[in-house]
C-alpha cells in the first residue's frame, strides 16, 4: 500500500516462492512426464487427460482400431441411453469371517480380470449375437433393439461363445473382437514396456518414462469394462454386454474357489474373495509351505482358464485380522526370503482419513503388538495406558 521498494519486493518475493513451490509440487508428483506419457499414447491432447473422463480416453483408442476395420461409432441421444436395460450382474464380494488369522494367509489376484475376460471370451459390440433364449423383455442391445438375421446361428454353428448372463459372442475365428484386440495391444504393450524396466535400471530418467508409460496402459486397459456399463452418463454403454463380463469373472472367482477347495492335499480354505482376489487360508502351515501351495494354487487356477485369465501369487499375510469386506490388515511378506514383515492395511481406520492421529497411532501400534505377541492381554494393557494418559491430559491437543 505504501509504495516502498521493499515492501514491493516483499510481495515479489513471497509470489515467487509460491510459483517455486507449485513447480516443487508439480516436479515431484510427476505430472507433466506422466500426463504427456498418457497424452502420447492416447493420441490425445496435453489438457484433455485430466479434463475429460475415462470415455474420451477409451474412445480415442477405439477409434483409431475402429476405422480399419470400417466400423463408425454410434451417437445415441441421452434419451436412448436411459432406455436401455437395467444391469442385472454384480462382482463377486464373500463376507469374511472376522477373526485373528494366526497361520499364513495366501493373497492371490486375477491379473487385469475383466480386460482378459474380453479377450479370452472375445466380448464386444461387434461380435454381439443377442440372447441365447427368448425372454420377456425386449431383446436390445445397449440402446437399439436387436434383430438376429434368420439362420444366423445355423451359419456360425459352434463358432459360438455364450455368456454366463445369457448372452452370445462370435468366436475370435469367426472375427475377433475390437474390444479385444485393442485390449490384447495394450497388455502385451505393457508387459514389454514392464520388460524393458528391468534392463536398464540405473537410467532414472528411461525407467520413470518406462514406469510413467505402463502406468497409462493400465489405466486405460482397467477403464474399457466401464465404458461399457457407464449407462448414466456414457455415449455409448451396452449394458448386456457389460454384464456378460461381470458375469464371467464372477464365473471364474467361484470356479477357482471350487477348485481350490476339491484338491485336498492343499488343505486351504478359500475365507474371503473379492472382484478378483482369492484369500486362501492354510491353517497350520508354515510360511516356507505357504509360499509353494500359493505358487502352487496360482499355476493350476491359471492352467483351468482360458488364455489371457492369468490368476498371480500377491503375498502372504502371517498374522493377519479380517474384519469385514474391504477391511482387513496384517503382516505382509511378498517374497521367501524376506525377514521383516511389511504392516499393510486396508480400508480400517489406520488408513482412512475420517479419524484422529491419535486413533490411527493407537490403533496401528496395538495391531503391531497383537501381530508380534498374539497376547490379547499385553493388547490391552498398551491401550489402557494410553486411555489413561489422555484422561489425565498428558498428550499435546493436537
Amino acid at each position: 500500500r505504501s509504495g516502498k521498494p521493499r515492501n514491493i519486493l516483499k510481495v515479489v518475493e513471497y509470489f515467487v516462492s509460491r510459483v517455486q513451490m507449485d513447480l516443487e509440487i508439480l516436479e515431484s508428483n510427476e505430472l507433466i512426464p506422466r500426463t504427456s506419457e498418457q497424452a502420447r499414447l492416447l493420441g490425445i491432447d496435453f489438457f484433455s487427460v485430466f479434463s475429460r473422463g475415462s470415455q474420451f480416453k477409451v474412445e480415442s483408442l477405439m477409434f483409431r482400431i475402429a476405422k480399419p476395420e470400417n466400423f463408425i461409432l454410434v451417437s445415441p441421444s441421452r434419451k436412448q441411453v436411459g432406455q436401455q436395460n437395467a444391469l442385472e450382474c454384480l462382482p463377486l464380494v464373500m463376507e469374511p469371517q472376522s477373526d485373528f488369522y494366526t497361520s499364513p494367509l495366501v493373497v492371490l489376484d486375477f491379473q487385469s480380470l475383466y480386460p482378459s475376460i474380453m479377450i479370452a471370451y472375445n466380448y464386444c459390440y461387434s461380435t454381439f449375437l443377442g440372447r441365447a433364449h427368448q425372454w420377456r423383455g425386449r431383446n436390445k442391445m445397449g440402446f437399439t433393439d436387436y434383430k438376429r438375421q434368420p439362420r444366423m446361428l445355423e451359419l456360425l454353428h459352434d463358432k459360438i461363445n455364450i455368456a454366463p448372463n445369457g448372452m452370445m459372442y462370435a468366436k475370435p475365428e469367426v472375427r475377433k473382437s475390437l474390444l479385444a484386440r485393442m485390449l490384447a495391444e495394450i497388455l502385451e504393450t505393457r508387459v514389454m514396456v514392464k520388460n524393458g524396466m528391468k534392463i536398464d535400471k540405473d537410467d532414472k530418467a528411461l525407467q520413470r518414462l518406462l514406469n510413467n508409460r505402463q502406468l497409462a496402459l493400465k489405466l486405460i486397459a482397467n477403464v474399457t469394462y466401464g465404458y461399457t456399463s457407464a449407462s448414466f452418463s456414457g455415449r455409448m454403454p451396452c449394458s448386456e454386454i457389460a454384464d456378460s463380463i461381470v458375469q464371467s469373472g464372477r464365473e471364474t472367482l467361484e470356479k477357482a474357489i471350487a477348485f481350490i477347495h476339491s484338491v485336498e492335499r492343499w488343505g486351504a480354505e478359500v475365507v474371503y474373495g473379492d472382484t478378483d482376489s482369492l484369500f486362501v487360508y492354510l491353517k497350520g502351515r508354515t510360511r516356507d509351505e505357504a509360499f509353494t501351495i500359493g505358487e502352487e494354487i496360482a499355476k493350476a487356477v491359471t492352467s483351468i482358464n482360458p488364455h489371457p485369465v492369468k490368476l498371480k501369487f500377491e503375498k502372504i499375510y502371517h498374522p493377519c485380522v479380517l474384519l469385514a469386506k474391504k477391511r482387513y490388515v496384517g503382516f505382509k511378506y511378498e517374497h521367501r526370503d524376506q525377514k521383516e514383515p511389511e504392516f499393510d492395511a486396508k480400508g480400517i481406520e489406520t488408513v482412512r482419513r475420517d479419524g484422529t492421529p491419535a486413533e490411527q497411532k493407537i490403533e496401528e501400534k496395538a495391531l503391531k503388538l497383537l501381530f508380534r505377541t498374539a497376547d490379547l492381554s499385553q493388547v490391552k494393557r498398551y491401550f489402557q495406558s494410553q486411555c489413561t494418559k489422555i484422561m489425565q491430559g498428558r498428550v499435546s491437543i493436537q
